[in-house]
C-alpha cells in the first residue's frame, strides 16, 4: 500500500511542478549594463508623514544596478521627500496605484513593514514586465513572504511613515 502511495505521489509531482523556465522566460529580458546617468523619466511617488503629502520625483536621482535594471534607492527617495530628519524612526508602508497595500497585506502588525535598515537596501526600479515601477531589496529578512514585499505598480503611488505604538 506505501508503495502505490509513493508512485501516486512521485507521478503527480511529475505533472504538477510546473513548464519549468521556458514557461517563464518571456518574463525576464536580455539586458546591458545599467547607464549610471541620472534618472531621467518622469515617474514619481507620493510619500506620506501624518498630514504632510509630498510628490518626489526620481528624474535626476542617482542610479543604482538592481539585478541588471536602473533604480533608485528607497532611502534616498524618502531623504529626498525632506518629511523627516529620522529616517530610522519609522516602518514603511507601500499603497501601490492598484490599491494593494503592505500594512493590509502583513495584516495590520508594524512589525513587519519593513524599517529604516531594510530602506536601506530597497529600490524603485522600472520593471519591463509591468512598465511601472517595482520595489525590489538586495537584503530581506522576511523569508517565504518575501513577494509581498515586492510591490508593484508604485508610479504614483505612496510610501507612508508610520510609528510603532
Amino acid at each position: 500500500m506505501p508503495t502505490k502511495i509513493l508512485i501516486l505521489v512521485c507521478v503527480l509531482m511529475l505533472f504538477g511542478c510546473g513548464p519549468g523556465w521556458e514557461g517563464y522566460e518571456d518574463n525576464y529580458s536580455e539586458v546591458g549594463p545599467v547607464s549610471e546617468a541620472p534618472w531621467a523619466g518622469d515617474e514619481s511617488v507620493f510619500v506620506v508623514l501624518d498630514d504632510t503629502k509630498v510628490e518626489v520625483f526620481l528624474e535626476s536621482m542617482t542610479t543604482y544596478d538592481y539585478q541588471g535594471a536602473p533604480a533608485v534607492s528607497l532611502s534616498e527617495l524618502i531623504i529626498k521627500s525632506a518629511v523627516t530628519p529620522n529616517p530610522e524612526t519609522y516602518r514603511y508602508d507601500f499603497t501601490a496605484t492598484d490599491n494593494y497595500n503592505l500594512l493590509i497585506k502583513r495584516r495590520g502588525d508594524l512589525r513587519l513593514l519593513p524599517s529604516w535598515q531594510e530602506m536601506l537596501n530597497g529600490y524603485l526600479y522600472l520593471d519591463p514586465r509591468y512598465d511601472d515601477l517595482t520595489c525590489g531589496w538586495s537584503q530581506h529578512p522576511w523569508g517565504s513572504a518575501v513577494s509581498a514585499y515586492w510591490v508593484k505598480w508604485m508610479n504614483g503611488g505612496t510610501i507612508t511613515l508610520l510609528v510603532e505604538q
